[in-house]
């Protein structure tokens, strides 16, 4: 069997469930139960970018007392506890409540089949697919116009970079136009928006109307939606297609099989590697004291993979049900869209099920390292002869029981 294709994370699972690391001066948590007790732990907290610095960012600045990432990031509501947190959270959380995502779900598929019908020989998964399909998804959620869908790539890219080498003079400046750029065409698409309430823009829009919410506010949550919306789905379209190839089952995949396999290929390759916390106060695991203001690294991935907690976890099971992962991560900030993410997943998989009847990797996938993470750039497929059942609706997968906030 070819390398496994998460082996880039993998490796450090192999240490100590929880360890410091000397280097950057941060701890590191692998272990799944570790991981999932720390998530929820009162003393940890998510503003790390306000408050959690590694030994980078020491060195470049010659100081201790530095401010991460750029004030419109600090605003973002998963970088914040409560009564923050919950507010912003509550305000727009019945966006992705249930029903809303089943009522998205024919614009989803619309959207997968107009990507998929022009192509004939071969696909590019990441550019031709998943790439455009968050793209458009993000902007009907949000109320942005389809317009704006081309360049959220590049924004995403440019934000993602901000988050883990803010130490880097062109990153913030890149980081910090591309905020900008969306403030620009977040302010232009509010006077737009209908005020039903059907929009991201639309119920920020009122909030801040009604003395809810600050200004800066509705930038800064449209553009949390827009970097999360957007960088976690993508990546899990391409990966999960690239695990079922690694893997060789794809032709095991079937419509029946995906509202299952969906949360299977989230754990095997989980898109959001890791979450960072900042000790608010002293915090003991597993004998070890993580004092205040030490930043610590949860590796969702490698929890996933933890042998401890799963049998056979290097290996994609396409039959296995286990819907308690952490590929989005648990309690409080458990992921607002994670329905939305596993509907346009299996609407992609049966896209591309329904069409080809046999697909191949045309080459290895084309790999890209971004500041410490590793990006897929390209995923092409030799596509084989198109089937006549191209188009029905998708099983939208089931969400797992989690525990409530």
């Amino acid at each position: 069997m070819p390398i496994d294709p998460c082996m880039d994370y993998l490796s450090i699972r192999d240490a100590e469930p929880v360890r410091r690391d000397d280097d950057l001066g941060v701890w590191i948590v692998t272990g799944q139960r570790q991981v999932t007790e720390l998530l929820r732990h009162p003393a940890l907290s998510s503003a790390w970018p306000e408050r959690g610095t590694t030994r980078l960012h020491h060195e470049r600045s010659g100081t201790t007392d530095v401010m991460r990432t750029a004030d419109i990031v600090r605003r973002w509501f998963m970088f914040n506890d409560a009564p923050r947190h919950q507010r912003l959270r509550g305000l727009i959380a019945p966006l992705f409540s249930a029903s809303r995502v089943a009522a998205l779900q024919p614009f989803v598929e619309e959207s997968v089949n107009d990507l998929l019908d022009s192509v004939t020989e071969q696909i590019d998964v990441m550019s031709e697919l998943a790439v455009p399909l968050a793209s458009r998804v993000v902007c009907r959620v949000i109320g942005l116009p389809q317009e704006v869908a081309p360049r959220i790539a590049n924004w995403a890219s440019d934000i993602a970079a901000l988050l883990v080498a803010d130490y880097l003079p062109d990153v913030v400046r890149r980081g910090t136009l591309a905020l900008e750029e969306i403030e620009k065409a977040v302010s232009a698409a509010q006077s737009t928006q209908a005020g039903s309430g059907g929009t991201a823009l639309e119920i920020l829009g009122e909030a801040h109307q009604e003395g809810r919410i600050e200004e800066q506010d509705v930038a800064a949550t449209a553009s949390l939606l827009v970097f999360a919306g957007f960088d976690t789905t993508s990546s899990f379209v391409g990966k999960a297609v690239r695990a079922l190839m690694h893997s060789g089952q794809w032709d095991m995949v079937t419509p029946e099989r995906i509202p299952t396999l969906v949360d299977e290929l989230l754990r095997f390759d989980t898109s959001v590697q890791q979450v960072a916390r900042v000790a608010a106060e002293e915090v003991e695991v597993e004998g070890h004291r993580i004092q205040p203001g030490d930043l610590v690294l949860l590796m969702l991935g490698a929890a996933n993979r933890d042998p401890a907690a799963l049998e056979n976890p290097d290996v994609l099971d396409v039959d296995r049900r286990n819907g308690r992962h952490l590929a989005f991560g648990y309690g409080a900030h458990y992921c607002l869209g994670s329905g939305l993410a596993r509907l346009e997943v299996a609407a992609a998989l049966n896209g591309l099920i329904r069409r080809w009847s046999r697909v191949e990797l045309a080459e290895p996938p084309v790999l890209r390292p971004h500041h410490g993470v590793t990006v897929m750039e390209h995923l092409r497929l030799n596509i084989g002869t198109r089937t006549s059942a191209a188009s029905g609706a998708v099983s939208r997968p089931s969400e797992p029981s989690w525990p409530s906030e």
